[in-house]
């Protein structure tokens, strides 16, 4: 004889994927901390990939923010010396340097000699934003730290977007 299935109600349904989740993300916090031999529990090593990696990026970091450093006391520069430029010289510096504290910080830059032409200035600023951007985008991508990649990646965008309302 054939048999109907069980009628299977939506909650029913929905606390039994919820029960079915919870199991299996306990299950793999508790075989993670086997596996790693972790004496404590609720560590697993699934939470270590985004680590930053203690020595295997410092030399990277250190030139990373000797760019920043660069561009940030160009920026400066061009906003003292170029009065138009000012506002967009003083907010493009205010974002290198909270990048600058994000990675640890860095050594001031010396200030750059910076032409009073307008027009001149701004190319030299335009054309350092970009080489920064694409420096960082290269460092994202070198970073062996997933944590360190992902903020590498986010100041990457940051100065794309103060490009393109340059």
């Amino acid at each position: 004889m054939s048999r109907s299935p069980l009628p299977l109600s939506r909650r029913g349904l929905v606390a039994g994927g919820l029960a079915g989740t919870a199991a299996l993300l306990g299950g793999c916090d508790a075989v993670g901390d086997l596996l790693d031999g972790d004496d404590e529990p609720g560590v697993s090593g699934a939470v270590t990939p985004t680590a930053p990696a203690v020595d295997a990026d410092s030399a990277l970091v250190s030139e990373v923010t000797q760019a920043i450093a660069a561009t940030s006391a160009l920026a400066t520069a061009t906003g003292t010396t170029v009065a138009a430029l000012a506002r967009i010289g003083t907010h493009l510096a205010r974002i290198h340097d909270a990048h600058l504290v994000e990675l640890g910080g860095a050594d001031p830059a010396q200030a750059p000699v910076v032409p009073t032409d307008r027009a001149t200035a701004l190319k030299g600023l335009v054309l350092a934003e970009q080489r920064l951007q694409d420096r960082l985008v290269l460092a994202a991508g070198a970073a062996r730290s997933g944590a360190l990649a992902q903020v590498l990646a986010s100041m990457a965008a940051a100065v794309a977007q103060q490009r393109a309302v340059m």
